[in-house]
């Protein structure tokens, strides 16, 4: 028990280290409620699991403008990094003959994983609209700088094939200096736990 309470209090110090806030209450079980932090400021966003504070975030089209891309790519590589993953959906429509008769149609839409809101990549915002719950997926810096790298990545691979080990060390890098940690960066990629650790030390070794 002396162990496991001196684990929480460390996570507790690594927690506000990284600008986390105590919470005035926790998410309920369905996931639509939302922690709430007394005096934040604007533009901060919580993330719902960690309390951590977070700003600079971007919704999917937000980051799409900014990369010149569509929003399908970008949550291509949001979902290749485990942050979002694909949900089938309906939403009921007009029907072009009879616009007074609705008809289903089903839409693929990107909701956060749980794995990506701990690795604070994305942050979910749920919201009421037509009387149905939405969820806006909001994007941290550092789930931008893992979505920019799995892009670079796949831009590569397109062209003139560069050396393996070059392409996942420059991935890594940016993971790195986004702020992942080693085993955030085998989990979002899926690479060996060796392979990673060897390109980290390569890396600190050159910066060194």
């Amino acid at each position: 028990m002396a162990d496991f309470a001196a684990w929480i209090a460390a996570q507790r110090e690594a927690a506000i280290a990284r600008g986390g806030k105590p919470l005035t209450f926790v998410p309920s079980d369905d996931g639509r409620g939302f922690p709430y932090a007394a005096r934040r400021k604007r533009g901060e966003i919580i993330n719902p699991l960690t309390g951590e504070i977070v700003t600079g975030c971007l919704t999917i089209s937000k980051l799409s403008d900014q990369l010149g891309l569509s929003s399908q790519k970008v949550t291509d590589a949001l979902e290749k990094i485990g942050a979002v993953v694909r949900v089938l959906t309906t939403k009921e429509v007009p029907m072009i003959c009879a616009p007074e008769v609705t008809k289903p149609r089903y839409e693929r839409v990107p909701q956060v994983t749980r794995e990506g809101v701990e690795d604070g990549l994305v942050i979910p915002i749920t919201f009421d609209h037509g009387g149905r719950k939405n969820q806006c997926v909001l994007i941290t810096p550092e789930g931008q700088a893992a979505a920019r790298a799995a892009l670079t990545e796949q831009m590569k691979t397109k062209g003139p094939r560069p050396r393996k080990v070059e392409t996942k060390t420059q991935v890594i890098r940016e993971l790195l200096a986004a702020g992942q940690t080693q085993a955030s960066v085998v989990r979002q990629t899926g690479w060996p736990k060796q392979t990673v650790s060897r390109l980290v030390k390569a890396i600190e070794q050159r910066a060194g």
